[in-house]
């Protein structure tokens, strides 16, 4: 089935699942497991996109974070970040990231 698959596309398949079974044993918590999909870029490289829900999002962030915790101390996850109001959107429909409350003029 794979042998019209270029070397570029079985090794982005291979990455594709080395990264969710790493992910899988990495998060076992976490109810709905992150959607990798293997492409390969335009550069000819192997790639993967990995898509999850927001509480995947917040583990994983967690467990990356640990080792840097021990070496300065825990960092705070934000809890939710606001909605964007719809004039926030983009004309692609991306929402900018939002303003620290360092810069927000008052």
């Amino acid at each position: 089935m794979t042998a019209h698959l270029s070397d570029s596309d079985r090794q982005a398949l291979r990455l594709a699942h080395d990264l969710r079974e790493e992910l899988r044993r990495a998060l076992p918590h976490v109810p709905a497991a992150p959607s990798i999909s293997p492409f390969v870029d335009p550069g000819g490289r192997p790639s993967v996109l990995v898509r999850m829900d927001s509480d995947t999002a917040r583990a994983l962030m967690a467990l990356l974070g640990e080792p840097r915790s021990v070496q300065t101390g825990p960092t705070p996850l934000p809890q939710q970040l606001p909605q964007p109001l719809p004039q926030q959107r983009r004309a692609d429909g991306t929402v900018p990231p939002p303003v620290p409350e360092l810069f927000v003029q008052r």
